[in-house]
């Protein structure tokens, strides 16, 4: 049975895509009044115990942490995966907003 998981890229944090554990299948950018806010990658999980790498700068520290994917939503079809990234993306705004926001596949896969 295949697994798909939705990894995150923002200007806080980034989702190291350089793994064996997973492949990138699709990438999309969010976009809030024309401005990019995240970047997101459905993945093909090929390993359940690899662990994801998220690199994070915060108040002039950096962070890294090693996440195993079996602890992130996992979906059995990228069908699956695209609906939670629209709720995703949904949440991120309200009605008034919607407008104003956008969720683009890119033409190139982020890696």
């Amino acid at each position: 049975m295949e697994k798909y998981i939705v990894l995150t890229n923002k200007d806080t944090f980034q989702t190291i895509l350089e793994n064996d554990g997973f492949q990138p299948v699709e990438t999309y950018h969010f976009y809030f009044f024309d401005k990019l806010k995240s970047s997101y990658t459905i993945a093909r999980v090929l390993d359940d115990d690899a662990k994801i790498q998220l690199y994070e700068k915060y108040e002039g520290k950096e962070y890294v942490n090693h996440i195993r994917v079996k602890f992130f939503e996992s979906f059995e079809t990228i069908e699956g995966a695209r609906e939670e990234l629209y709720e995703i993306v949904k949440a991120n705004g309200n009605s008034e907003d919607s407008k104003h926001s956008k969720l683009v596949k890119s033409d190139e896969l982020a890696i």
